[in-house]
């Protein structure tokens, strides 16, 4: 079960409004926490003579009042800071920096305003010439912490809005490189894809002359991977099911075309056909495995594709009996786009690995988080 949210007013956050207020973005409980933490410095000094001679109870309670007037009178400055600071996030730094000695100056001006106008109310203290220079001493007792605050929540803000224009600038990066992985790949399909439609067409004429019926076949093949592909070829990923529809219309062209040399395995769970994967990427480790490992060799040999699910990832195998690693070659490109695709998509989470099987042959391994299609949907 999800725990509670916060209450708005407790989220450390400078950019939230407490309880939707706009003139209180920027009060949060860490700055709070320095206000209080300043009240007490400045109120310990005038309980010491009590705590001296061991009058512990009224030294505690004259340290509360004055963190209590403190804390009151000082709320003004506290606000009008927050204030500016806030309004002038988008001016030039020399003009918040104007701005925010203004706001300190106003604030030190009502904070002894109100420490002044208290102790009249109070203790009906004679508002005469010790009355100015009282008003004199605590503002200028109000703007010194409060310029020092006010100065580090300056260079605190600068050090956010730094940080954040690096982490926009890194993000910008990520997705140019994103989308040059995926123009590397479209480069690299729109290479693959006409030879392999030139060789299936003159398969094609090729059974039509002496086969027709098998003929008839390849055409219907091509038609179907042709639809599939056209299907999805712009999306970022598609289900299982569907990238595994492709694979096995790519396998029938190939199928008629080689015969009984290539024979297929599919092991897919019907729950992990909603299982979303990225676009082509089971399909070019098919035409590898093909290409580079089946074709080659004039007894053919089996393609097995499946799939399983462990630990919160889908994991789907390619594997084949051909060759083997050592004797092939072109797969550089292909495995690279592959693993730099997944990189820019899942990072450490997805992974493309190769290992050579006992019996001999390759299996390819490719690993992303288990996400399902009808989830994202809802």
């Amino acid at each position: 079960m999800n725990a509670h949210p916060p209450p708005p007013f407790l989220l450390n956050d400078p950019e939230h409004a407490p309880f939707g207020v706009a003139w209180l973005r920027g009060l949060t409980p860490a700055r709070l926490a320095v206000v209080l933490a300043v009240s007490l410095l400045m109120a310990l000094p005038s309980t010491r003579i009590e705590f001296l001679l061991g009058q512990y109870a009224s030294a505690t309670w004259r340290i509360w009042d004055r963190i209590g007037r403190t804390i009151a009178c000082a709320t003004p400055m506290l606000i009008l800071v927050l204030w500016v600071e806030t309004r002038t996030a988008r001016s030039p730094e020399r003009m918040r920096m104007l701005a925010l000695a203004w706001a300190v100056l106003a604030g030190s001006l009502a904070y002894a305003a109100l420490r002044i106008g208290w102790t009249h109310l109070l203790y009906k203290f004679p508002l005469d010439g010790h009355a100015g220079y009282g008003f004199i001493m605590h503002c200028t007792r109000a703007a010194i912490p409060g310029g020092i605050l006010t100065a580090i929540l300056f260079f605190a803000a600068r050090e956010r809005d730094a940080q954040r224009l690096l982490h926009h600038t890194q993000l910008a990066r990520v997705e140019i490189e994103r989308q040059g992985v995926e123009a590397r790949l479209l480069l690299l399909h729109a290479q693959i894809e006409p030879h392999f439609l030139f060789n299936s067409l003159a398969s094609v004429k090729r059974l039509y002359e002496k086969e027709p019926e098998r003929g008839r076949d390849l055409l219907r093949s091509l038609r179907e991977c042709l639809g599939v592909a056209t299907s999805h070829a712009r999306r970022q990923d598609c289900s299982l099911g569907e990238e595994i529809a492709l694979a096995r219309s790519f396998l029938a062209i190939f199928q008629v075309r080689m015969g009984r040399r290539l024979r297929v395995q599919v092991d897919i769970p019907a729950s992990l056909e909603d299982a979303l994967i990225p676009t082509l990427m089971v399909s070019t480790l098919v035409e590898n495995a093909i290409k580079h490992g089946i074709a080659s060799r004039a007894s053919g040999g089996t393609i097995a594709i499946s799939a399983r699910r462990e630990e919160g990832d889908l994991v789907v195998d390619v594997r084949d009996d051909g060759v083997g690693f050592r004797a092939r070659s072109g797969w550089g490109v292909g495995l690279a786009n592959s693993r730099a695709r997944l990189a820019t998509l899942f990072g450490d989470a997805g992974s493309l690995d190769l290992r050579t099987n006992p019996a001999g042959g390759m299996t390819a391994t490719i690993r992303v988080p288990h996400r399902s299609a009808a989830a994202i949907a809802a």
